[in-house]
């Protein structure tokens, strides 16, 4: 095993090259999957909440929501964002998880509303 060596001021400047990759990368996400709606239980088990903690969020606004017949619906677009204002801790691979339930719902027939 070799040790390198390399200055601070280029350790940064690689470091920020790394960082700007990633966000080019994260800007390229597939969003196809943002206007998949999800009801409270897929919510609560694909991102390890409980139902009081998916309330808690409800009420202080930190998810959006749809209500709809008495049941409470989540867009991917608004779980992604409370989730990047790191209102829930989380690792991606519950995101991960969530966007592969998605993609069985659109491969089960479950259609996307688009807007028009």
């Amino acid at each position: 095993m070799k040790v390198i060596m390399v200055e601070e001021n280029v350790w940064k400047q690689l470091n920020e090259r790394i960082d700007a990759i990633a966000d080019y990368v994260k800007r390229q996400e597939d969003k196809s999957y943002d206007d998949l709606w999800f009801n409270n239980r897929e919510v609560c088990q694909y991102l390890k909440l409980s139902e009081k903690t998916l309330y808690r969020l409800r009420v202080k606004g930190d998810l959006t929501y749809s209500k709809i017949c008495g049941q409470y619906f989540y867009t991917l677009c608004a779980i992604k964002d409370m989730l990047k204002t790191n209102v829930v801790k989380s690792t991606g691979q519950h995101l991960q998880e969530l966007i592969e339930k998605g993609r069985e719902h659109i491969k089960k027939g479950r259609s996307l509303r688009l807007p028009k």
